[in-house]
């Protein structure tokens, strides 16, 4: 049987348009500047707000469904664009009483990294910051907050981590654009951290998403048995759209939860008897 011919009416806009205009050069200019240009530019307009999205839907969903209080823990502060977004998300949500956002920075820019890879994306001293400025600037707005001046392996203290386990980080935000800090972060983490709890890579497209280097490399390398089989990311799509940097943080070495606020069964329901065979309900 030959195949139908597309009838959309886009489509069918669009053989008009080319026979109408003659020339190959002509079509194809007319074709970059005022459809894949413009389709480009939308879908990279739409993208760009995805970065504050998933804050406020994970927050709703703890203000919803979870009991108790909560973190949230940023890795990567710089001059503390996204770390403000996260204050102002649980004071606009009122919220502010329930999570207490932490943030670790050395404020010095990036060090320097023994990666090839690293080298050519990410130049030394980048992203350097200003503990007073910021500081200054969250004591006039905010309550609830702290901000960790340091390396990772000196602010992630013991005494830290045990706070954690009455207030479960709800989201990590992994700015540390290597390897080997993203890697330390989550190693430490891991006890603490319930199934469920959303992770963010913000540099998970830093050589075109490559498992070589980078964040995407640590991503890889815990799926496949880095810190044991019990633990995965599995992309949550929802809230990452098509970005692939939002990962739920999944370990089933041990029964760390969220506290619900009402009893939830996955698929248990009453069963029910047949009305009608049609797909409706």
């Amino acid at each position: 049987m030959a195949e139908r011919p597309d009838r959309s009416p886009l489509i069918t806009s669009l053989r008009l348009v080319s026979k109408l205009i003659p020339g190959n050069y002509l079509k194809t200019f007319i074709y970059l500047n005022v459809i894949a240009r413009p389709r480009k530019a939308i879908r990279m307009m739409l993208n760009s707000f995805y970065r504050m999205d998933h804050i406020y839907e994970v927050l709703r969903e703890s203000k919803k469904s979870y009991t108790g209080n909560f973190t949230i823990l940023e890795f990567g502060t710089a001059k503390g664009y996204a770390f403000t977004k996260m204050l102002y998300a649980t004071k606009y949500l009122k919220m502010d009483d329930r999570v207490v956002v932490h943030t670790f920075d050395s404020f010095e820019g990036l060090p320097a990294s023994a990666d090839t890879a690293e080298q050519r994306h990410w130049k030394e001293g980048a992203f350097k910051g200003d503990y007073e400025v910021l500081d200054a600037y969250c004591r006039q707005r905010y309550r609830n907050y702290k901000i960790h001046k340091g390396m990772f392996e000196d602010t992630l203290t013991d005494s830290l981590l045990a706070e954690l386990k009455d207030q479960p980080p709800i989201l990590i935000w992994v700015d540390c654009d290597y390897y080997e800090p993203a890697r330390l972060v989550v190693e430490r983490l891991i006890p603490y951290l319930p199934t469920g709890c959303v992770i963010y890579f913000d540099d998970v497209d830093a050589e075109f998403g490559s498992r070589l280097s980078g964040e995407a490399k640590l991503i890889y390398e815990t799926n496949h048995g880095l810190f044991g089989n019990d633990i995965e990311l599995v992309p949550d799509k929802n809230l990452s759209m098509d970005s692939g940097r939002i990962y739920r943080f999944i370990n089933r070495k041990h029964d760390l939860q969220y506290e619900r606020t009402v009893d939830r069964y996955w698929g248990a329901g009453v069963p029910r008897s047949p009305s009608n065979d049609s797909p409706l309900p």
